[in-house]
């Protein structure tokens, strides 16, 4: 997967490093050249100074052969502009970084997904999630579905996932135990100390990691 990132600040630095973790072939636009050439000294990716809504830079990013475009400055003009540029030229799919909640139904307007952190931050709070015990949290959906991580506790008693009581929406993706990572199966049995990859909806995400506290019920 190719990964076309406008903006190389705290998220696009971040989400470039993980992203080539995990062995996605990454590009970074960054306008400022100190952030760029910072970027480019820690991450094994393809940093490019520019603007990010220069054509001739995103062509120079081969943004027509991007698999995403994730604009994820901290202007939401440059984001939303980087994005529409992007479909022009021909990425598949683009997402972008919502800085100022008022903005988005400029971005719904023009059929920009987005992503809001200032809604995730009330939704986390809302749900009175314990944040310390999501090790990382991707929003996707348009904000609706969130892709966490958990790690089973001690007190769990060892259950087929087709046993767990999971919340509505509510998917185990992949596990990790020691060292090993697995795509599971209905009857895969979890155990305690399981590292877990989920898909839920934000809004169950407490609910989800309270059916591991409670051996598998629905709380």
């Amino acid at each position: 997967m190719r990964v076309l990132l406008i903006g190389g600040g705290k998220v696009g630095s971040w989400l470039a490093q993980e992203l080539v973790s995990q062995g996605r072939l990454v590009a970074l636009v960054e306008e400022s050249e100190d952030r760029a050439q910072a970027v480019a000294d820690d991450v094994d990716a393809v940093v490019i100074h520019g603007d990010g809504t220069d054509v001739g830079v995103l062509e120079a990013a081969d943004v027509h052969n991007a698999d995403w475009l994730l604009a994820v400055t901290g202007l939401d003009e440059v984001n939303l502009v980087s994005c529409q540029l992007g479909l022009t030229l021909g990425a598949k799919r683009v997402l972008a970084r919502l800085n100022a909640p008022l903005n988005r139904a400029t971005f719904e307007a023009l059929k920009i997904p987005v992503i809001g952190i200032t809604d995730l931050m009330v939704q986390v709070i809302s749900q009175e999630v314990a944040v310390s015990q999501l090790a990382r949290i991707a929003v996707i959906g348009r904000g609706q579905l969130s892709l966490s991580e958990y790690e089973i506790p001690e007190s769990f008693t060892p259950t087929r996932i087709q046993d767990l009581e999971l919340p509505q929406r509510s998917l185990i993706v992949a596990i990790q135990r020691d060292d090993q990572v697995t795509v599971p199966k209905a009857t895969t049995r979890l155990l305690p100390g399981d590292r877990i990859t989920a898909v839920t909806t934000v809004a169950q995400e407490s609910n989800l990691q309270k059916v591991f506290a409670i051996n598998g019920k629905k709380p």
